[in-house]
């Protein structure tokens, strides 16, 4: 009894697949004796619903006859234009419906000349549906172009960038990231900016390493904040993040500026840089050597951050950094050179760090500090750092 009632349903599945097949079928003839536009219209209306993947060739066949045949003479004349726009758009979105591959190459010659924006949406958004890859390049530079803003009619480029970010999604492709980086940060609303972010994250599991090729080449320093930040939200692991931790603060260190806002802009990507190294509680191997020159080169708050960053290492190379500062403190100290107030922050952050550090190298300046005259309050400091250090 059970088998007989699969075989029933089955064959009515059977009978409703050859039903359906025979609708489009149908259809397709009609579409095809229609002399005129707007009736080819009517009757594609009712061919889309199907989903028909049996229709790939028709389909094809009919938007050819719209981009290259006869029927593209109503793409020519004012009157007639919207109606070949409307059942191009149609037959485009149901090409990309089906993932119709065969139809790549048309949909892309009416991307490139498509004259209304919602057209070059919809050509964009069918190819990334038939992940037309070969096409990735080029759309990356189409959204890298709306991404300048250029444009006098910046509703109509909206509409073209969500098309392109939508292909570009679809496609997970490279091609596309530094485009997708730059419209996520870009001028668009938010309904483009949040897609392309959610869009440049989901490319790869590890999209660190291309955000930090995107922050080197950025000449702007928000944009190189911005790729720290997005590597360090990322699916990255942590070697990743770290990674991009440290070269941001390579960045950092890299240029120095005499306008103010723009030190101030260099200065808060090493500080978020350092920032990060401290959170993530790993370096690389160049990293001791870089916040060592941000303590040389930085405002109070960058060498602060700096020397705790080193404290939280713990390792051999930082801990002798902090203790050839605080070093040169002493010395100075016992010539006679009193340090002052911004100095005096920078050593009990020293001595702090050190005793953070819990590594024997920092016993030495810190026994020192005791002959050279500090105030008992900072020796103060310099004793709990020594508890830290030995009970560690």
């Amino acid at each position: 009894m059970k088998k007989l009632l699969l075989i029933i349903c089955l064959s009515g599945l059977f009978v409703a697949s050859i039903a359906a097949d025979q609708e489009g079928e149908s259809w397709a003839r009609l579409y095809q004796r229609m002399p005129e536009i707007k009736q080819k219209y009517m009757i594609m209306q009712n061919i889309v619903p199907l989903n028909d993947t049996s229709l790939e060739p028709f389909l094809v066949s009919s938007l050819e006859e719209l981009v290259y045949g006869e029927l593209s003479q109503y793409r020519s004349a004012r009157n007639t234009y919207d109606d070949w726009e409307i059942l191009t758009r149609i037959i485009i979105g149901e090409l990309g419906d089906i993932k119709a591959r065969t139809a790549s190459t048309v949909i892309w010659d009416v991307v490139i000349t498509a004259e209304v924006p919602l057209l070059k949406a919809e050509g964009l958004i069918a190819l990334g549906f038939i992940r037309a890859i070969e096409y990735a390049p080029e759309i990356a530079i189409i959204l890298r172009d709306l991404n300048f803003n250029t444009r006098d009619d910046q509703n109509a480029a909206e509409i073209e960038a969500y098309g392109a970010v939508s292909a570009l999604d679809k496609m997970k492709s490279d091609e596309g990231f530094e485009s997708l980086f730059y419209a996520s940060i870009g001028w668009y609303s938010d309904r483009i900016t949040v897609y392309a972010e959610e869009t440049l994250m989901s490319i790869s599991d590890d999209p660190a390493p291309k955000l930090v090729e995107v922050m080197v080449e950025a000449p702007d320093y928000t944009d190189k904040r911005k790729a720290l930040e997005f590597a360090l939200k990322s699916t990255s692991p942590l070697a990743g993040k770290t990674l991009a931790a440290a070269t941001a603060l390579e960045e950092g260190l890299k240029y120095a500026e005499d306008d103010y806002q723009r030190l101030r802009e260099l200065a808060n990507l090493r500080i978020d840089a350092i920032s990060a190294l401290i959170t993530l509680n790993t370096a690389t191997p160049e990293t001791p050597n870089l916040l060592d020159k941000a303590i040389k080169e930085g405002e109070l708050d960058e060498k602060l951050i700096a020397i705790q960053a080193l404290g939280g290492d713990g390792g051999d190379i930082a801990t002798e950094i902090l203790t050839r500062r605080l070093s040169e403190f002493n010395e100075r100290q016992a010539s006679g050179l009193a340090v002052n107030q911004e100095e005096l922050i920078l050593v009990k952050q020293l001595i702090y760090a050190l005793g953070e550090s819990g590594n024997v190298i920092g016993i030495q300046p810190l026994k020192e500090m005791s002959f050279v005259g500090f105030t008992p309050a900072v020796l103060r400091l310099a004793d709990e750092a020594m508890a830290k250090i030995n009970n560690n």
